[in-house]
């Protein structure tokens, strides 16, 4: 049972590139958080100067980061994550811009993560901010026997439908809303800054599974997302993060690169016969060839 929750310090990250107005919404959204000693860190990545400009007119100065360039989402959050620590934070909640939470999300992640020893993060049940009713995640499953795939546990099923429960049967918790403990920061280190954009929270909770601490999500608390497409970035960063990710761990690298190579031909024969690409095949065959060269000569 959590007991003083108003000394557990915690210091909320959200990492900004030209989403000034989900910002500046997350910041007010975060206000419903009582009883917590919580720091609200707004991290700027090199965005526009407009976005620049509404940030240093909104909020104050003491909850702001200017970066000089896009460093990548888990070097940006690993500046605020080294600013908590100095001053001696409990947790680190890291947020996307796009979250909105419940007030009582916040108590529901502490509490998860103190149940049990060497919890080293936690995370909620996400919804979709454009139909709540609906589930984006109750945590993240990675399918290893399956070339690394990542997928999201009770997608696009009913909130009604899915039990809400306190689940350890996780293998990584979604980026956008996860609660690190400081303990386990400390033991297992900041966020991978390889991947620069996906991937990270991937590998930081692998890493932590296979060094025997525990990850939890809380499904009987929610937060909100708003689901976009998947686009030219997400493509690329995807397919060529997911052989970076095989590659460091010794997880089939062999297999899933030969996969994914003989996928691309596949669709280049397909072509030739008269049937269209799949979605951003450019995008996807730039990722495939980066991550195979920095895998394999710059590993």
């Amino acid at each position: 049972m959590m007991e003083k929750i108003n000394s557990i310090s915690v210091w909320a990250l959200i990492v900004n590139y030209n989403t000034v107005d989900e910002c500046l919404e997350l910041f007010e959204n975060l206000k419903l958080v009582k009883g917590f000693d919580l720091h609200v860190l707004i991290i700027d990545n090199a965005s526009c100067n407009a976005d620049q400009q509404k940030l240093k007119e909104q909020i104050p100065i003491g909850n702001l980061i200017f970066n000089n360039a896009n460093l990548g989402y888990a070097a940006a959050n690993n500046i605020g994550i080294k600013k908590a620590l100095q001053e001696e934070a409990d947790y680190i909640w890291i947020l996307n811009p796009d979250i909105r939470i419940e007030e009582n999300t916040l108590k529901g992640m502490v509490k998860a993560i103190e149940k049990w020893p060497q919890t080293a993060a936690s995370g909620v049940r996400i919804l979709k901010r454009e139909n709540p009713d609906y589930i984006f995640s109750d945590g993240e499953k990675l399918n290893i026997n399956e070339g690394c795939k990542t997928s999201h546990k009770n997608h696009n099923y009913l909130k009604k439908e899915c039990l809400a429960e306190v689940s350890y049967d996780i293998d990584y918790i979604d980026g956008s809303c996860v609660l690190l403990s400081v303990a386990g920061i400390k033991e297992l280190g900041y966020l991978p800054e390889e991947y620069f954009l996906y991937f990270e929270e991937t590998d930081w909770c692998f890493n932590a599974k296979r060094r025997g601490w525990k990850l939890v999500v809380n499904t009987t608390v929610n937060a909100y997302n708003h689901t976009s497409k998947k686009g030219k970035v997400f493509n690329y960063y995807y397919n060529r993060n997911k052989l970076l990710f095989c590659k460091k761990y010794n997880l089939n690298y062999n297999s899933v690169r030969n996969s994914e190579i003989t996928d691309i031909f596949n669709e280049i024969l397909g072509r030739v016969r008269g049937n269209y690409f799949k979605p951003y095949f450019k995008s996807r065959i730039k990722g495939l060839i980066a991550g195979i060269f920095k895998a394999e000569f710059y590993s």
